[in-house]
């Protein structure tokens, strides 16, 4: 199986990304400067700001003008909620007394002076604002008056007016479930009052009583007198608040005061503002001085620069030139861009070449010294002969290795690097990781602990790229691990995207700002530890181990993340997606 991912492609040439010069750049840059056009008069502008001016003070004046009307319907909606409310207050507190039993029985069947006085008479007048109470019987007539505070029960007291009597035919109109006070205004004595007729009606009747008879009312008044005008202009912030006989005119805006049948006994008066028309009086005189000296100075201005045009095109002119010539430059600056890419091409063939060529000889020098070091054809003599054999081996296997990683390197620069992906063992490929690092691991006194739970888990990787990626990581673990610590290896699911490959040490640590760059080619942490020196570089090689890890995990789909701290040690986790692994039975299948 042969994948090559995205990652490792070859990336666009310099000549795709850096764009050419347009003609039209080029038409504009050879083009000579704009002929001047002589000096121009003043006069036509001056004409052009005066119209500007005029317009703008009609612009003023219709701001002010809209200004105004929004002011005005400001204040009408406070007047409305105003009257609203105050009737609201009046109908809430007649159909609160309506709807209570105490009401109906001490009002209607078993009439009790006192609970009157004390709830809808004296206390009404002191308590609740009401200037007048009046209790109706079924057939109109008063049962119980109250007028600014004094009580009686004599029908003459308080006769009752032909609009009370509409009122509380409105009221008996409501449900026996629900009663509804009715509201009106009315003129009594020349003065207007706020009415609200509340039907006595008992909280749960009966339904053999239920429309067997006619209700009782109970009206409430409130007077809209000097107090109440006063406290609601103060309120609601309405000018000359007042009570007139007919509309408003002039300045002064109105509401119609209606009766029970829709007719208007009366108006709510007050003067409407208007700001914008105070704003204009106060200003426009200083407007009109402002912009005549506005236009002074810009006509003044304007001869000035009239007379720097020339300059101005000139410079333009030369601007234009120095903008063809960077045009040019641009061109020199994408061919030598295009050279660097074929020079940087060229290196990284030479690099491939030159790996190639080299393996040969090495691979003769490591057998021949293996020869020696092994003394296959006997003693070789000298005890130092057969010492520079074993150097001759292990520095021949470094280079080997270290070619071996530079070409892996360029192939993944070029973007020809492929995977060779089949079902491997999980557990296998962790048994021979550690029979190749347990020797190296050994040497350095280290300890190597593996910790899974996949013994039947198999998983779709190159083998040998896999193996190198663990391998790499376990020894760098050793390097910088001190003598009689361990070096953890653990593999698990991590949740439902795949498999963790941990590789865990207490040694050094990587310092924090080497940790965004450890992974690039050539970088190294500059923290392993030997047995000679804590924090010697002796045994940290090239600097390219992380950085194949990080592509070859990334060819197969996987993520690499390091996690780090000086003096505490580090923590490598490879991840392979979902995709990339599957169980033996599945893998048997699909060979089946």
């Amino acid at each position: 199986m042969s994948i090559v991912p995205n990652s490792l492609r070859s990336e666009p040439s310099v000549s795709e990304v850096v764009p050419s010069p347009t003609t039209a750049n080029r038409e504009s840059a050879t083009s000579g400067p704009v002929p001047s056009s002589g000096p121009k008069s003043v006069w036509p502008l001056a004409a052009v700001l005066s119209i500007f001016g005029l317009g703008l003070l009609l612009l003023l004046a219709a701001g002010a003008r809209e200004l105004d009307r929004f002011a005005r319907d400001q204040t009408h909606q406070l007047a409305e909620t105003a009257l609203r409310k105050s009737v609201e207050d009046v109908a809430f507190v007649a159909g609160d007394y309506g709807f209570w039993d105490a009401a109906v029985e001490a009002l209607t069947k078993k009439f009790d002076m006192r609970w009157a006085d004390n709830n809808v008479g004296e206390y009404a007048a002191e308590n609740l604002g009401m200037s007048r109470t009046l209790v109706l019987g079924a057939n109109n007539e008063p049962v119980y008056a109250m007028i600014d505070g004094e009580t009686s029960t004599d029908p003459t007291f308080f006769p009752v007016p032909a609009e009370l009597a509409a009122l509380a035919e409105q009221a008996r109109a409501t449900s026996w479930d629900h009663p509804e006070a009715s509201s009106a205004f009315i003129v009594l004595d020349g003065r207007h009052f706020i009415a609200s007729a509340a039907v006595l009606t008992p909280e749960e009747p009966p339904p053999a009583e239920i429309g067997s008879y006619r209700r009782s009312i109970l009206i409430f008044l409130r007077q809209l007198d000097d107090e109440w005008l006063t406290e609601t202009s103060d309120s609601y912030l309405l000018t000359q608040l007042r009570i007139g006989v007919g509309p408003a005119n002039g300045n002064a805006d109105y509401l119609p005061l209606d009766n029970a049948a829709g007719i208007p006994v009366g108006y709510l008066l007050w003067s409407a503002p208007a700001p914008g028309r105070a704003f204009l009086q106060s200003t426009s005189s200083w407007a009109l001085v402002i912009l005549f000296v506005v236009t002074i100075l810009i006509l003044m201005s304007l001869r000035r620069a009239y007379a720097q045009a020339e300059v101005v095109q000139t410079l333009n002119a030369e601007l234009l030139q120095r903008s063809h010539d960077l045009e040019e430059s641009q061109q020199h600056v994408v061919r030598a861009l295009e050279e660097a890419t074929a020079a940087n091409k060229a290196k990284a063939d030479f690099l491939a070449v030159m790996s190639h060529e080299l393996r040969t000889p090495l691979n003769a020098v490591i057998g021949f010294s293996d020869l020696i070091r092994t003394q296959a054809f006997g003693p070789v003599g000298s005890p130092k002969y057969l010492e520079y054999g074993n150097d001759i081996h292990s520095s021949g296997q470094h280079l080997l290795a270290l070619i071996s990683d530079i070409l892996d390197i360029s192939r993944t620069n070029e973007g020809t690097f492929e995977l060779n992906c089949a079902p491997v063992s999980v557990s296998d490929i962790l048994d021979r990781c550690l029979t190749l690092t347990r020797p190296q691991a050994a040497r350095c006194f280290v300890r190597l602990d593996a910790v899974h739970d996949l013994q039947d888990t198999t998983i779709m990787v190159d083998e040998v790229r896999l193996l190198q990626i663990l391998t790499n990581l376990v020894n760098n673990a050793i390097k910088s691990s001190a003598e009689g610590t361990a070096v953890r290896i653990k593999i698990s699911p991590e949740g439902r995207d795949g498999i963790a490959f941990r590789v865990i040490d207490t040694g050094c640590g990587i310092p924090k700002h080497a940790l965004a760059t450890v992974t690039e080619p050539f970088r190294q942490a500059g923290s392993y530890r030997t047995r000679f020196s804590p924090y010697s570089t002796d045994n940290a090689g090239a600097g390219l181990g992380l950085a194949i890890v990080k592509r070859l995990t990334e060819a197969h789909g996987g993520t690499l993340h390091i996690a780090s701290k000086v003096g505490l040690g580090t923590v490598v986790k490879i991840h392979l997606p979902k995709a990339a692994s599957l169980s033996k039975s599945v893998a048997a299948g699909g060979a089946a």
